[in-house]
């Protein structure tokens, strides 16, 4: 155990001051760590299971290996299309579409959202379209905005964008609507402004519902853009892994679809990381309550 040691000297003894880490402290930062591995662990049991699963089945021929390959060769296709470049080419542009896509409609939702739980005239305007169009599926969309923005990556970016805005928009403005009416009061009676208000009480409040809904909003961006790359794309994992299915290449598909499934886990993991970071005392406050 170390003991940490304040090098500052006390007035009164004129002594070194010893601190040493609180018992209770101590054992919720042990709790933590376990957790965190017991946690990793369990995550891990079901796909390496399936995987060995899936291997076995291939080799004994209890599946057909032709269409179902195995996860060796799958491996060996991967190494492959990484030593060439391809893979990592593709990889690349969804990124950036993903990103690009992601941040746009993450700073249109939460302006959008808060200028409307702030406006009233603003909401009774807005909210009726919006909520019209979110009922609408989003690849219906597609065609019109190929209609409007042409084949390039503006249609691609608005198509991502606006799956992410929805989510982010509605989540933050209520939020804000469900503030308690005594809070706002209470804010009153002390004299704050306006401004004052919205800035010391209305964004701490709404703070971690924004990140859940982030967080959310991050897989939704993760599945429009690959949507939007089978549809209408010539680049990047969606069509990598499409066109691999049109030319029978399974190997290749299923690249295809385990590097989907790791980019979208990573990006969300992320999204959560840098949320906790955002929010601290919400999850501090959801740990001390379970």
């Amino acid at each position: 155990m170390t003991v940490q040691m304040d090098r500052s000297v006390s007035q009164d003894e004129g002594g070194w001051v010893e601190r040493r880490p609180d018992p209770k402290q101590r054992s919720t930062a042990h709790q933590a760590r376990r957790d965190g591995v017991l946690r990793l662990v369990l995550g891990l049991v079901i796909p390496v299971g399936m995987l060995v699963a899936w291997e076995i089945s291939a080799r004994s021929g209890w599946i057909d290996a032709r269409f179902f390959s195995q996860p060796s060769a799958v491996a060996a296709k991967a190494q492959e299309d990484l030593q060439s470049g391809m893979l990592w080419s593709e990889f690349k542009i969804t990124i950036v579409r993903l990103l690009a896509g992601y941040i746009i409609g993450s700073l249109a939702g939460i302006f959008i959202g808060l200028l409307m739980s702030q406006v009233k005239i603003l909401r009774w305007m807005l909210e009726p379209i919006i909520r019209a169009l979110y009922v609408i599926p989003k690849l219906a969309l597609l065609p019109l905005f190929l209609l409007l923005f042409g084949l390039g990556e503006i249609p691609k970016l608005v198509f991502i964008s606006l799956g992410t805005f929805y989510i982010v928009a509605f989540t933050t403005l209520s939020a804000a609507m469900l503030i308690p009416t005594p809070f706002h009061e209470i804010a009153r009676s002390y004299g704050l402004s306006p401004s004052q208000r919205f800035r010391w009480m209305i964004v701490p409040a709404i703070t971690p519902q924004i990140v859940s809904s982030l967080k959310l909003a991050s897989g939704i961006s993760m599945l429009l853009v690959i949507a939007v790359e089978f549809v209408n794309a010539r680049e990047g994992l969606g069509y990598y892994t499409w066109h691999a299915w049109q030319i029978f290449v399974p190997d290749r598909m299923y690249v295809g679809i385990v590097t989907i499934s790791i980019v979208g886990v990573l990006f969300s993991g992320l999204v959560g990381l840098l949320g906790s970071r955002v929010a601290h005392w919400a999850d501090s406050e959801y740990a001390q309550s379970r």
